[in-house]
């Protein structure tokens, strides 16, 4: 849990986020525990982690049934170009498959164009919506 926690606090300084790795702690601790419908998949070489990918499940009648949004996919900067976020989407595309959902999501940060390339690379086409926000 320590080198997951790492991991993405690593990703939340990249992507200038306000979370630090004690709010990973926390929502990672929340997944584990929990059974609400989310997924994390570690990528590890020689016992350190070196990636994961982060996805939840949402029910929505738009796509007639159960989706899936991948919310994170971080690869440590020694690892990338090496296949590993690509096996990790491989391995959430075939656990979506499994489960009968027919619609998977991801939202790029935008000037991401490795996890764009990556996306694109596995069937993913952009659909063009505009995300709104709002912190509380």
């Amino acid at each position: 849990m320590k080198q997951l926690c790492e991991l993405a606090g690593e990703l939340l300084t990249n992507i200038r986020a306000n979370g630090n790795a004690k709010d990973t702690l926390r929502v990672f601790d929340h997944i584990m525990n929990s059974n609400v419908g989310e997924l994390v998949l570690v990528a590890e070489t020689e016992g350190k982690l070196c990636g994961y990918a982060y996805a939840s499940y949402k029910w929505r009648a738009e796509f007639r049934g159960e989706t899936m949004d991948i919310v994170a996919l971080f690869v440590t900067p020694q690892w990338r170009n090496k296949g590993v976020g690509r096996s990790r989407i491989t391995s959430l595309l075939e656990n979506a498959r499994q489960r009968g959902i027919s619609h998977v999501s991801a939202e790029v940060h935008p000037g991401n164009s490795a996890i764009e390339h990556t996306l694109e690379s596995s069937g993913f086409d952009p659909e063009r919506r505009t995300l709104w926000g709002l912190r509380l």
